[in-house]
């Protein structure tokens, strides 16, 4: 058997905002039962879930940039990414 990659473990690969990994999994739905598909992001370290259970990958963002400036490490994230998702 293959071994499974992270991307079909943890979900894909959204961005890093400083030391943490930002990843989204999208659940597609039995086509038979006209469902919406469900969607869960997280902050990982690694393969280790910091936290998750988010509905959105920006709320997971937030999640980690409040991390990042309580530890005081907010000047490794891009400022480009600063831009993009208003953190500040």
């Amino acid at each position: 058997m293959a071994n499974k990659t992270k991307s079909t473990q943890l979900g894909d690969y959204v961005c890093k905002i400083g030391k943490y990994d930002i990843r989204h999994q999208i659940s597609q739905p039995n086509i038979k039962k006209n469902q919406t598909g469900s969607v869960t992001a997280g902050a990982y370290l690694g393969k280790t879930l910091v936290k998750g259970g988010f509905n959105d990958h920006s709320k997971a963002i937030q999640y980690a940039w409040g991390r990042l400036k309580k530890s005081g490490e907010s000047h490794h994230v891009k400022k480009q990414l600063v831009e993009k998702y208003n953190l500040s």
